[in-house]
C-alpha cells in the first residue's frame, strides 16, 4: 500500500513547491494515488472571476511521491517501466507540479487518461532544467495514469519527485482533451476571434495589419492553479531570445517562474460573428503548443510589468511572433489580443488616442504610469485578460493590462502598465525592463518585432586545431531551412568564454552577413593564433542577430567554437600509487596521468599529442655454444 501526503494550498495565496507540512492519511493500491474528493462550485464561490487580478482555476494539493515510494515497476526487454494512477475525484481538470525533474538520455514521462490515450507530448532530458522542477500543462478530467520508461541501466539515474497535484475547480479551455462543457465561455458577445477577416470583424483592413501581432500573444498558468495573459517581446540583439511580458500583478516572482507555462496559438478555427449568441460560446482551440518552465528576469510594480525568459527556445513550427515595443510618445490607437475569461484569443481595438494617467485615474497626467483605453470601439476585455499587451498604431507593444471596468455593452475604460515606464522601473536589473528588452544599451526608443515564419536559421558549432605558431581558423556554417523569398540580412558578433578576444583569437563585432535570394549556407570564420603554450581547450561563442524583420526565425543563435590545444607537458603519473583487493578478484587498476592541468586515464594521446615512439627493445645476445666433441 504507498501512502500519499497530502495538504491544500491556503486559500487565495499561489502555490509553491515543498515537502508537506502534515500526513493526510491517504492511503491506496500501489500503484494509484485517490485524493479525496471537493467540490469545484464551491471553489468557485470561493474564487469569484474578478478583473484586475489572476483568474484562480484550480487547488493545489501538495504529496511526495516519487518511483522510490509509489507506483509499481516492470522490465521488459531491458527497458524499465514505471506506473502511477492519479485520480482526483470532482476535478475538472489536472496539472502536476514535480519539484525534483532529472532523466537520463533514454527516459520519458508520459501523462496518459486510464484507456491509455496520451494527452501532452512526452518529457524527456530535453526537459531537465538548472532549476530542476517540471510542470505540465494542464489536462481535462480527474484522472491521470504516469508512464516513466527509461533503459534498465539509467534507471538508477532518474530523479522524480511530484510535489503537487493542482485539481481544477474551472474549466479552461486550452486544457489538453477539453470537453466543451462551459464555464469558460467569455461572459458577453461582442469579442472578435483573432481569425476573422476585415468583413467578418467589422474592423475592417486594420485587422490585418496585426497578423504578426496576434501571435506574440499567449495565455499561461502559474503554479498549477491561476492564469493570466501576455505576450512575447523582442530585445535589440534580434537573436530570438524568448522573453515572455505580462503584469506584475500576475504573480510571477523569482521561485514561482518555473511553474509558468505558456499557452500558444490557442484560438478558435472560424470566425464567430461580433453580436451573435454564438460568439460567447466555447471554442475548439487547439492545445499542444506550450512552453513550460520560465527564469525572472525583472518587475515593476508601479508601472505593473514584468519579463521572464521561458527555459527552452521557441519552437519553430509554433510560429511565435516576438512583438517589437515602443517607449516613446502617445498611442493614437490601442490593439489588445488577449483570453477573454481564459477562452480562444480575441482582439479588441480603439481607434481613438490613449490617455497617459495613473492607474485606475481617469485625470491627464503625462508622467502617468499607465495608458487609459477610454472605450473600445471593436471588442473588449474581461477577466483571464490581465498581462495582456496593448499595441500602439505601428504594431509595437506600449503597455499590459492592469484593469478596469471595459466590458461587451458597456463604456468603460481600461487601464494597461506603461512600458516606458518600466523601462527604467526601479533602477536595477531585477526592477526594470530595459536590461532584457535591450542588453547592450544601445538606447533605442523603438523596436519592430521579429520571427514566427517558416524560415528557421541555426549556426553550428565548431573546432580547429590550435596550432604552435601564426594563424588558423575557425569555420562556423550558418543555415536556413530552406530558401527565403527575401534577403536576409544578419550581424554576427564573438564573445569571450574561456578563449579570450586578443590574445586567443581575433575579435569581431556586429559584423553583416546576408543571405541572398535562394542561398541556404554561409561561413563565418574567425582567426585564432597559435602558441605553443601548454593549456586547456579553450572555447569562445559567436551570436547572430537578425537586422530588420524578416520572416524568418534565429533558432539557435549562438555556436560555439573550441580551440583544441596541442601544446603538452610531458605526461606524468599523478595516481593511485596502490590498488586494494581480495583474492581471486577481478582489478581493473587506472593509472591517471597528468599531461597539461587536467589529469585523464592514459591511452591514445589526445588530438594534437605526439608523444615520440619508444626506441624498439635491443635484440637478446645468444650466448653460442661449440659443439661438445668427445676426445679420441
Amino acid at each position: 500500500v504507498g501512502r500519499v501526503l497530502v495538504r491544500s494550498s491556503p486559500r487565495g495565496a499561489a502555490s509553491s513547491l515543498g515537502r508537506a507540512a502534515h500526513p493526510a492519511g491517504k492511503t491506496g493500491t500501489k500503484g494509484m494515488c485517490r485524493l479525496d474528493g471537493f467540490e469545484p462550485g464551491a471553489d468557485l464561490v470561493r474564487h469569484p472571476a474578478v478583473k484586475g487580478v489572476p483568474l484562480r482555476f484550480a487547488e493545489a494539493v501538495k504529496v511526495e511521491i516519487s518511483p522510490a515510494t509509489h507506483g509499481t515497476w516492470e522490465t521488459v526487454d531491458g527497458v524499465a517501466q514505471w506506473k502511477l494512477a492519479l485520480e482526483a475525484p470532482g476535478a475538472l481538470n489536472l496539472n502536476l507540479g514535480f519539484s525534483r525533474f532529472v532523466l537520463p538520455a533514454s527516459a520519458s514521462l508520459e501523462l496518459r487518461t486510464r484507456e491509455g490515450e496520451l494527452r501532452v507530448r512526452p518529457f524527456t532530458a530535453a526537459d531537465n532544467d538548472a532549476h530542476g522542477e517540471l510542470w505540465t500543462p494542464v489536462v481535462a478530467g480527474q484522472e491521470l495514469e504516469l508512464v516513466l520508461k527509461v533503459d534498465e541501466e539509467e534507471r538508477a539515474a532518474v530523479e522524480l519527485q511530484l510535489a503537487a497535484i493542482n485539481r481544477g475547480f474551472r474549466e479552461l479551455t486550452f486544457a489538453a482533451g477539453y470537453l466543451k462543457i462551459g464555464n469558460s465561455a467569455p461572459q458577453g458577445n461582442c469579442h472578435i476571434d483573432v481569425v476573422c477577416s476585415a468583413a467578418q470583424s467589422r474592423v475592417g483592413p486594420a485587422i490585418d495589419a496585426y497578423r504578426d501581432q496576434i501571435r506574440a500573444g499567449a495565455a499561461f498558468t502559474l503554479g498549477g492553479v491561476d492564469t493570466c495573459s501576455g505576450a512575447a517581446v523582442n530585445n535589440t540583439r534580434n537573436d530570438g531570445t524568448p522573453l515572455f511580458l505580462t503584469a506584475e500583478h500576475c504573480g510571477i516572482r523569482s521561485g514561482n517562474a518555473p511553474s509558468v507555462v505558456v499557452y500558444w496559438n490557442h484560438e478558435n478555427s472560424t470566425c464567430r460573428t461580433p453580436g451573435t449568441g454564438v460568439n460567447g460560446t466555447n471554442g475548439n482551440g487547439p492545445t499542444n503548443h506550450s512552453n513550460s518552465g520560465a527564469t525572472f528576469r525583472a518587475s515593476y510594480a508601479a508601472a505593473d510589468a514584468t519579463v521572464v525568459e521561458l527555459d527552452d527556445p521557441l519552437d519553430p513550427a509554433h510560429e511565435v511572433f516576438l512583438a517589437g515595443w515602443s517607449r516613446t510618445g502617445t498611442p493614437s490607437m490601442s490593439v489588445s489580443v488577449h483570453f477573454p475569461n481564459t477562452s480562444e484569443k480575441r482582439i479588441s481595438f480603439d481607434f481613438d488616442a490613449a490617455r497617459s494617467t495613473n492607474d485606475s485615474r481617469n485625470s491627464s497626467n503625462a508622467n502617468g504610469t499607465h495608458w487609459q483605453v477610454i472605450d473600445w470601439d471593436f471588442g473588449s476585455t474581461e477577466v483571464g485578460s490581465s498581462g495582456s499587451p496593448l499595441f500602439d498604431q505601428n504594431g509595437r507593444v506600449v503597455g499590459q493590462l492592469t484593469g478596469g471596468f471595459a466590458a461587451c455593452g458597456n463604456s468603460g475604460a481600461d487601464w494597461y502598465g506603461k512600458l516606458a515606464r518600466a523601462w527604467t522601473g526601479g533602477g536595477t536589473a531585477s526592477t526594470r525592463l530595459s536590461d532584457w528588452l535591450d542588453p547592450d544599451g544601445t538606447g533605442a526608443m523603438t523596436l519592430d518585432g521579429i520571427g514566427g515564419g517558416s524560415v528557421d536559421v541555426t549556426i553550428a558549432n565548431a573546432q580547429v586545431m590550435e596550432g604552435d605558431a601564426g594563424t588558423v581558423t575557425l569555420q562556423f556554417l550558418v543555415e536556413l531551412s530552406e530558401a527565403a523569398e527575401e534577403v536576409i540580412d544578419l550581424t554576427y558578433s564573438t564573445q569571450n568564454d574561456s578563449a579570450m578576444a586578443g590574445s586567443d583569437y581575433a575579435q569581431l563585432t556586429n559584423v553583416p552577413l546576408s543571405f541572398a535570394i535562394g542561398e541556404t549556407s554561409k561561413l563565418i570564420l574567425i582567426t585564432v593564433n597559435g602558441d605553443t603554450d601548454p593549456e586547456e581547450n579553450e572555447t569562445l561563442k559567436v551570436v547572430l542577430s537578425l537586422v530588420g524583420a524578416p520572416s524568418v526565425t534565429i533558432s539557435i543563435s549562438e555556436g560555439v567554437g573550441t580551440i583544441t590545444n596541442d601544446d603538452f607537458v610531458t605526461p606524468v603519473i599523478v595516481g593511485p600509487s596502490t590498488v586494494n583487493g581480495t583474492v581471486a578478484e577481478a582489478i581493473p587498476p587506472m593509472l591517471v596521468t597528468r599531461h597539461t592541468p587536467t589529469p585523464s586515464p592514459p591511452g591514445p594521446p589526445p588530438p594534437g599529442m605526439h608523444p615520440q615512439p619508444p626506441r624498439p627493445a635491443p635484440l637478446p645476445r645468444v650466448r653460442r655454444r661449440r659443439p661438445h666433441v668427445p676426445a679420441a
